[in-house]
């Protein structure tokens, strides 16, 4: 006696099984999916129900194998596309996928995922600061020229520009492990707190800060220096104006005061104040480079 449904109702039933289970995303079971089968064959032999049962076996067994390795080469399949926001002479805010918000400090750039994995990680090349969602099953992470900052959730500053010597962390809130990439030393900072990389030695340290929120003021336009040496105000302005500043002199480059400036300033503006009080004259040169030398 023949089976009341020909192998092509089969074979139909197989394809519909197959198609729910194409994607790595589809909702599969492999019980359900036996059960709705081995309802629907009911041939009138016992000998025939048994041996099409154990095709259909076979057949959830092979799906189940293709859905694996649906799972596993997806990622590879499919690669999550890189996003990059840039800056040039504003600032500007970024919104990652988890809800983490970034403010990118000018001449800066940023690479992100177009969706995260199992971790969070990001990729910056100049200044920003980093408001990170709170997520213990998904650590956050910074790679910055030399050093890679780990968070789960805080909120912290880094300054990390491919043409400078140095590579700064610093936290407002929360907690960051600070990693020295060429030897895996780490760092973890409290609020106020400054971890430093410096490229020419390898080394990363600690220093402590009054008030961490002056490294943030650029977020409103706003350069305040409090007892700064005159060397990291020109690395700032150079950041800030995209211009290559140098100081021959060493106790010029280490001449420390006060300034406070504001986005509408130019860098002529801020130079010629700064002068008489570190006793220096200027000038511009070829390649977009302004030299800074002391007067007698």
């Amino acid at each position: 006696m023949n089976s009341p449904h020909s192998d092509n109702d089969t074979d139909k039933w197989l394809e519909q099984l197959s198609s729910a289970t194409h994607s790595p995303k589809g909702d599969f079971s492999a019980e359900k999916s036996y059960s709705m089968l081995q309802q629907r064959l009911k041939p009138a032999r016992r000998k025939q129900n048994l041996f099409s049962i154990q095709q259909v076996r076979t057949a959830v067994a092979g799906l189940l194998v293709l859905v694996g390795l649906g799972w596993a080469f997806h990622p590879y399949l499919h690669p999550v596309r890189t996003l990059t926001a840039s800056t040039r002479t504003q600032t500007r805010c970024v919104r990652l996928p988890d809800g983490s918000e970034v403010t990118l400090n000018r001449h800066s750039r940023l690479n992100y995922p177009e969706s995260f994995g199992k971790e969070r990680i990001v990729e910056l090349n100049g200044e920003a600061y980093f408001e990170v969602s709170k997520n213990p099953q998904k650590p956050f992470r910074v790679k910055a020229n030399g050093v890679t900052v780990s968070v789960l959730g805080t909120h912290f500053n880094v300054n990390a520009y491919a043409a400078d010597s140095l590579v700064e962390t610093t936290l407002l809130e929360g907690s960051v492990s600070v990693c020295n990439n060429a030897n895996g030393e780490q760092k973890i900072l409290k609020p106020n707190e400054t971890a430093i990389y410096r490229k020419t030695t390898g080394t990363l340290s600690i220093h402590a800060m009054k008030d961490a929120q002056k490294e943030i003021t650029w977020r409103e336009g706003i350069l305040d220096f409090e007892d700064a040496p005159m060397e990291e105000i020109a690395r700032e302005l150079s950041h800030h104006f995209n211009v290559d500043i140098q100081i021959a002199d060493k106790q010029l480059r280490n001449y420390k005061l006060n300034a406070h400036f504001h986005q509408d300033e130019t860098l002529t503006d801020i130079l010629d104040m700064l002068a008489p009080i570190g006793r220096f004259t200027y000038h511009a040169t070829k390649n977009n480079t302004i030299e800074l030398k002391r007067t007698n």
